[in-house]
This record gives structure tokens, sequence and C-alpha cells, in this order.
């Protein structure tokens, strides 16, 4: 998940990075209208073209490291490794639950807990 927080953290700054970039294709006047530059600089041009690459690799890492996060958490939970794990049966009751024996049985013990 933190992977995918540093994903759209670097989606924020291609979108700032695009703005700056695209006012060096225009003029602006000084009564607030913009027109295009008739000599645009092709180095402005390929660096538009990489911040834009560079914000779909983004989206799609940030998308492909949700899934991946969302896999590995249910599949951790389906493992329950260990000699128990614990079940929460409501509000205040907590089961410890062991492990499971060859004939599909297990064993519960009941903890009450309170919150703080």
């Amino acid at each position: 998940m933190c992977f995918a927080a540093l994903s759209v953290v670097s989606l924020v700054t291609v979108v700032v990075s695009i703005q700056l970039l695209r006012l060096g294709l225009v003029n602006e006047t000084t009564d607030g209208h913009t027109f295009q530059k008739e000599n645009k600089d092709h180095v402005i041009v390929v660096a538009l073209t990489v911040a834009s690459l560079e914000g779909v690799f983004c989206v799609i890492s940030a998308f492909i490291s949700c899934r991946l996060a969302s896999k590995a958490k249910k599949e951790l939970q389906s493992k329950r490794e260990g000699t128990f794990h614990v079940r929460i049966m409501g509000e205040k009751d907590i089961v410890l639950v062991s492990k499971q024996a060859p004939d599909g049985t297990e064993k519960r013990e009941k903890v009450f807990a309170t919150s703080i």
C-alpha cells in the first residue's frame, strides 16, 4: 500500500509538471488572453510526452499495487498458520480457535474482553 501511495503522490507531481511545461507553449497577453507560440520548442514537447507517459505508468502501478495488496491480504487470512487463530463473535466475545483436527472438528475457547 505504501507503493500505491507513492504512485499517487508521483501522479500529483506529474500533473504539476505538465501544467508548468504547458506554459512554455503559449504566450499570455496583459489582458489575460493566451495564444500558441509560432515556434514550438521541441524539448518542451518531448518533456510533455515523457511526463504524460509517467502519469500513465503512475496510474497503472497504483492500480496493480492495490490489487496485489488485496490478494496478499486475502491469502494471509486464508492460511491462518499457527496453533490457533482469533475469531471475533459479536461485540464483546472473542473466541480462540485451536488448529483443526484431522476429523474436521476444532476446539474453541471463549475469552471475554472489553474495549477501552
